[in-house]
């Protein structure tokens, strides 16, 4: 089976040279709910270009957003381009956790054979694992070794903090807590990849979201009006407010 289907035969897209974000399953969801407000931006006009063999992850099937193309429906990593040469992806099913070391490396490798100039990788990590020295900000970078310098990486350095606990003091990558596989994606990432890494926690992470697409759109240049508006589908994401009369 081919890795990546083109949504319509007849038009396949092309990725080379373009800038690749791409969300890793992690606490919280937060990279998803982002990645979610990414495709909803109307000055982006993200549309679905393909989805990806999705062998390795959970089986995963669900309608598309209210509005959009009837009879439509959403895989476990579907692929998305906009106008500004940046293909988004979206992951909604998690690996199965003895393929991920094979679906880590055909990812890659398809990643270094689509072409992209860049590689934006957006994890989370658990809030609880924080040291003192990381209570500064809430965002991280890393790079996998060796690592290239581009644009995105050169933004990172200059904005953001590296992830360096001390608590690791042998060589290689470090520990990503609650990231999912996102260390086992920087071990064997492209030198042209930088991980962006936000602290959070689970529950209603709608304004982690917001601020996590606030960096991005600053690494990236994205030209957004924040904040973003939520797609429909986030009205029974979390459920209906406490009614207040509970609290007296």
């Amino acid at each position: 089976m081919t890795w990546c289907i083109p949504v319509d035969p007849n038009s396949i897209p092309t990725f080379r040279g373009q800038i690749l974000i791409l969300p890793v399953i992690s606490v919280g969801s937060v990279p998803q709910l982002a990645v979610d407000l990414l495709l909803h931006a109307p000055s982006l006009e993200c549309h679905r270009v393909a989805y990806l063999d999705a062998s390795e992850c959970v089986p995963f099937v669900s309608p598309s957003e209210p509005g959009e193309n009837p009879g439509s429906v959403y895989t476990a990593l579907d692929v998305f381009q906009t106008k500004l040469g940046i293909t988004i992806i979206q992951q909604r099913s998690p690996v199965i956790r003895a393929c991920q070391t094979e679906f880590v490396l055909k990812f890659n490798e398809w990643i270094e054979q689509a072409g992209f100039s860049q590689v934006l990788l957006v994890a989370s990590l658990d809030a609880a694992m924080r040291v003192d020295d990381e209570f500064l900000t809430p965002f991280l970078y890393l790079r996998p070794v060796p690592a290239m310098d581009t644009p995105i990486s050169k933004a990172a350095s200059e904005a953001l903090p590296v992830f360096q606990p001390h608590t690791h003091e042998i060589t290689g990558m470090p520990p990503l807590p609650g990231s999912g596989i996102a260390r086992k994606f920087l071990s064997t990432a492209a030198p042209n990849t930088t991980a962006l890494l936000m602290f959070c926690a689970e529950g209603d992470n709608r304004m982690d979201a917001q601020a996590l697409v606030v960096k991005i759109s600053s690494l990236c240049n994205l030209p957004l009006q924040m904040p973003l508006p939520e797609p429909p589908s986030w009205k029974a994401l979390y459920g209906s407010a406490p009614d207040q009369f509970l609290y007296g």
